[in-house]
């Protein structure tokens, strides 16, 4: 039977809406006896790719993603424990147990063989409090499923966003740390042909699918289904979607280990899922805008320096289209210029999560957070983080004070979006 010239175009439609909606369908759950097999043999490691792109390996070299785990070494240059072992404590093991350390830039974590199994102890070293910490995981969503420290694998808990090319048959990773194919993908086929098509270069795919590369450990969420086995999106190469592999945790106007009631982080690696809420990502901004991986230059290994709003000013400087509307950054922030309080970051990336102690990990709405927030909610704000001396009532008259025409417009939330404040 033949169809009119109208029809065919409505049958169209049709046809894509069952397929889009086929693909929305949410993703089959993680069968544990039919895990994703990694090919050992298509890695090649960080060694390799040097030969090629030395400047970029050594640019990676720099960064804490090439150090999130290392090998023990106690004394001399090159040490890598960074706890005291000397103070007597229950959360940490005996310096000889240490198979590994986690971590440098917060906290630092350690590896411990109990049972034949690699976990990691139940206890932490404090960067900035100089002290021993507990380490319970009781705000993990999996910690209901692994209450017993010494049967937390770290192969199936932490070590798939530690390591590269982990394969969770063999329970072994190709490359100690987060590696060049972490982000790009096994390269021995690049490595034998140098084609750009023998390799994923997070530049060269979709918006998606580049953020992707760093959501895969950035983005607090778990896998598709009821398993609890693993904590990290077994599975997931670069290039992939990772949506069928994983489900981001998002805001519901609670208090969670991920969100304060106003959606922003209240704790460290929920980056991805404060960033998705943000008129950047609503500008389809992502992380290599501000970010690269190839470079520990600049604290968060960002393109330029944030402390003196470098980074910032390279969208939102004089003659940009978000830029300014005030003469002078004092008249926009009513903080000497040079003082803390006119840093975009500190404002508009104020300090709301926790790492080792409160207060280290920035959220990435980019809102500014009002002290009215605080006063409604208990959430921290972008004032008092800085005036800890001071009352939210204080902070939140200043506000009103200095930007009187916000104060009939605040959201319920206490929130003031970047393209608001934009708009003065």
């Amino acid at each position: 039977m033949k169809t009119s010239p109208v029809v065919r175009p409505l049958l169209l439609i049709v046809l894509c809406a069952a397929v889009a909606s086929r693909a929305a369908e949410a993703p089959a759950e993680l069968k544990l006896d039919a895990l994703p097999k990694i090919d050992a043999t298509q890695f090649v490691g960080a060694e390799a790719c040097a030969k090629c792109h030395a400047s970029h390996f050594d640019g990676w070299k720099s960064t804490l993603h090439s150090k999130m785990v290392q090998r023990p070494i106690a004394d001399g240059p090159g040490k890598t424990i960074l706890g005291d072992f000397s103070i007597p404590s229950t959360n940490h093991p005996a310096l000889k147990d240490v198979k590994g350390v986690i971590g440098s830039r917060w906290k630092q974590r350690y590896l411990v063989e109990e049972n034949g199994e690699e976990v990691v102890f139940n206890g932490q070293w404090s960067v900035q409090e100089k002290k021993w910490q507990p380490y319970t995981a009781k705000s993990d969503w999996w910690w209901d499923h692994h209450k017993d420290w010494k049967q937390r694998s770290n192969f199936k808990l932490c070590a798939g966003c530690h390591s590269t090319g982990l394969d969770t048959q063999a329970e072994k990773w190709q490359e100690l740390n987060i590696s060049c194919e972490s982000c790009h993908g096994a390269g021995r086929k690049h490595s034998a042909t140098s084609r750009l098509e023998d390799i994923v270069n997070p530049a060269r795919i979709t918006r998606d699918r580049s953020m992707d590369v760093c959501l895969y450990c950035h983005q607090a969420g778990r896998p598709h289904g009821a398993q609890t086995e693993y904590a990290w999106a077994v599975g997931y190469q670069p290039g992939d979607d990772l949506a069928k592999y994983w489900k981001g945790f998002e805001p519901d106007g609670k208090v969670t280990p991920e969100f304060w009631q106003n959606g922003t982080a209240h704790k460290n690696r929920v980056q991805g899922n404060t960033f998705v809420q943000s008129v950047m990502n609503d500008a389809h901004l992502q992380c290599s805008n501000c970010h690269d991986s190839h470079s520990g230059r600049h604290t968060a290994m960002t393109i330029k320096s944030a402390r003196d709003n470098a980074l910032c000013l390279t969208c939102h400087a004089p003659g940009q289209k978000q830029h300014l509307k005030e003469k002078t950054l004092t008249e926009h922030t009513h903080h000497a210029a040079t003082s803390t309080g006119s840093r975009c970051i500190e404002c508009h990336m104020a300090k709301t999560g926790e790492n080792s102690v409160a207060a280290e990990s920035r959220n990435h709405t980019f809102d500014f957070i009002s002290p009215s927030t605080t006063i409604k909610k208990g959430n921290p704000n972008s004032c008092n983080l800085c005036h800890k001396d001071q009352t939210p009532e204080w902070s939140l008259a200043l506000v009103k004070k200095w930007y009187p025409q916000l104060n009939v417009a605040l959201p319920a939330d206490g929130s003031i979006r970047t393209a608001q404040a934009a708009d003065r």
